[in-house]
This record gives structure tokens, C-alpha cells and sequence, in this order.
């Protein structure tokens, strides 16, 4: 084949059809991305940059389940991936792989656990806005959140240098909305539908929460 004609079957996707592959599948044959957001570029849009080679998180393995905590309760999101044996059948490829976050301890984060009582107790469905050095983020609270996973409910939100949170809003699964303003970076804040919320350091984490 020469190197055009090569090309040519690349552009037009020949090497990802059913003919070419036959009946082996891409499983386990594609490499893992770790995308880290380096935030907005000049023209406004997000920029994300894969950081998975650097950090050794380009498994090749057929990944499936993953899910998002904050494992050990240090102010930062782990990884926890689940494998098959994809088409290799090998047993030994199928573990479940742990990549542990050491960054919450060197940034300020803030941490948000809900609970309903008008709405579901689990508060799925509800949305968090928090606005801190002059960035807005949104988090939801929802269920069935990965392919054969389910991440952590509490939600993270990333204040980068800023140590208080201006405002954080709740909208919950029944439509009615709660504002706060004025809270402390590395801190779990636990709110209650229609009680308040009060904020403490995570169990385990290090320095001062």
C-alpha cells in the first residue's frame, strides 16, 4: 500500500469499520486521557490540556467503571477505575486501578454536602452555584453518574488562590433557592433544606481542613 493510499483509508475511517476489525474490538486497545482544565484561553473558551502520559494514568487496559470521591478526605478528587479483560481475555488486566489526588492540600477548595427534606432527602437533581474570585461554578448533585459507577454526592469546587467563596447558591429539586455569602475556603459545608448550613473540616484532611 503505498504511503497516499494509506492516508486516504485514514481519512476516510476504513481502519474503524466493522470490515477492518472484523470481529475484535477497539476494548483495551485505546489509551486512557486525563484532561486538566488550564481554564479560558484569550477568546473566552476553556482550554484542557491531557496530562495522563505525564502522570501515568494512560492505561491501555479496557477501563469501564469510574468513579470520583475524595477518597481520603484531603479537599480533592481521586480516581477509582474499574477494568475488564477487553479482548486480550487476560484476567490479570482486569484489576481495578486507584490514582490518588495530592493537590487539595496545596490549593483552596470548598467542599458541599446536601440534604432535602421538602425535596429528596438525597437532594438529586440539585444545583450548586458557587462565585469566588470572580469565577462562577456550577456542580449537580445526580445519580447513576458513570458507566457502571456512581461518584461521590458531595461536590467540589476548585477556588484555585481564593480563600472565601463570595456567594453559593441552591437551587433545589423542588424549585426553591437558598443563598449563603461569605464562607471560608477548605471547608465541608453542609447544608440542610431550609436550616442553614454550617461548615467543617473534612475528617481526615491535613493543615487546617
Amino acid at each position: 500500500m503505498s504511503a497516499v493510499a494509506h492516508i486516504d483509508e485514514y481519512k476516510t475511517g476504513r481502519f474503524y469499520t466493522d470490515e477492518y476489525r472484523g470481529q475484535l474490538s477497539w476494548n483495551g486497545y485505546e489509551r486512557n486521557n486525563l484532561l486538566r482544565n488550564e481554564g479560558p484561553g484569550a477568546d473566552g473558551v476553556p482550554r484542557f490540556v491531557d496530562v495522563a502520559p505525564a502522570l501515568g494514568a494512560d492505561d491501555d487496559r479496557d477501563a469501564r467503571g469510574v468513579a470520583l470521591a475524595d477518597f481520603d478526605n484531603d479537599g480533592d478528587l481521586d480516581i477509582a477505575v474499574n477494568h475488564n479483560p477487553g479482548d486480550s481475555g487476560d484476567p490479570s488486566r482486569a484489576g481495578a486501578v486507584f490514582l490518588e489526588n495530592r493537590i487539595g492540600d496545596r490549593r483552596q477548595w470548598l467542599a458541599v454536602e446536601l440534604r432535602g427534606t421538602v425535596s429528596n432527602r438525597d437532594a438529586i437533581g440539585a444545583e450548586v452555584v458557587v462565585e469566588a474570585g470572580g469565577t462562577r461554578q456550577l456542580g449537580q448533585v445526580t445519580a447513576g453518574s458513570s458507566y457502571a459507577a456512581q461518584h461521590s454526592q458531595r461536590l467540589y469546587f476548585g477556588l484555585g488562590a481564593t480563600t472565601r467563596v463570595d456567594r453559593l447558591t441552591v437551587t433545589w429539586p423542588d424549585g426553591s433557592v437558598e443563598e449563603f455569602s461569605e464562607l471560608d475556603a477548605r471547608r465541608l459545608t453542609r447544608l440542610v433544606q431550609g436550616e442553614g448550613l454550617e461548615q467543617v473540616a473534612l475528617p481526615l484532611a491535613g493543615g487546617d481542613g
